[in-house]
């Protein structure tokens, strides 16, 4: 499910999660994180050409997300359903302007559960920070609470990228990562020299993996994870 659809995350992950995994994939601006999620599907779908996956985008138009996929050699497979906020405008426009944005991303999952049974198996939403920008609520924390829950019932390998908050000194505050099943952090270095952006599965329930820093670079065709950034 995740191990062998980024070249080089086997030399980080020893063993890969089970099905039905909810994945937190956090860090700042710029750390790759949308397009990190986007090689996973894409590259997960290509090899299981009998299962159907969606990636809901709240942040950019459809054609934005693809056009900067497309950019890094990412291609979209054909079973890879794009979801964007001006989609879900026009299918709930009746709704507005009381348009309750985790209830309609339940609905966007309800519907292709339905319509495409056992073969819909893998999501991603792009991302949390948006979806609880846009929820009518007064209570976030117990709305992804129960977002977290949606997700697990249904049995989709889930992904949400969400934007980090910096609490001080580097340090980074991810308040839904007890919600889920696994934490990856994406990140950047900078030195005098350089920036290297990385990896680092932070947690990642009954999964042996390495606690490093792994570095992460744009390749031909995609993302690539190398070795250790500190040895």
């Amino acid at each position: 499910m995740l191990r062998d659809t980024v070249k080089g995350l086997d030399k980080v992950m020893k063993n890969d999660i089970p099905k039905g995994y909810v994945v937190l994939v956090t860090g700042g601006v710029g750390s790759m994180k949308s397009s990190f999620v986007y090689n996973v599907l894409s590259s997960y779908l290509n090899k299981h050409k009998d299962e159907f996956g969606v990636y809901v985008t709240l942040e950019e138009s459809r054609e934005s997300h693809l056009r900067n996929m497309e950019s890094l050699g990412i291609k979209k497979p054909e079973h890879l359903q794009i979801f964007d906020y001006q989609d879900i405008r026009k299918e709930w426009r009746e709704e507005e302007p009381t348009l309750n944005m985790v209830s309609i991303t339940e609905d966007v999952i309800k519907f292709y559960k339905e319509e495409m049974k056992d073969k819909f198996t893998i999501f991603c939403l792009d991302s949390l920070n948006a979806l609880q920008t846009l929820a009518k609520t007064d209570n976030l924390r117990r709305e992804s609470y129960h977002f977290f829950n949606l997700l697990r019932d249904s049995g989709l390998t889930s992904f949400i990228i969400q934007e980090a908050q910096v609490i001080g000194e580097g340090r980074r505050h991810i308040p839904e990562s007890y919600l889920a099943d696994g934490v990856i952090e994406l990140g950047v270095i900078e030195t005098p020299e350089l920036v290297t952006r990385y990896l680092q599965i932070r947690k990642m329930r009954a999964c042996r993996h390495s606690m490093k820093k792994h570095q992460l670079i744009v390749n031909e065709g995609g993302l690539e994870v190398l070795g250790p950034v500190y040895e």
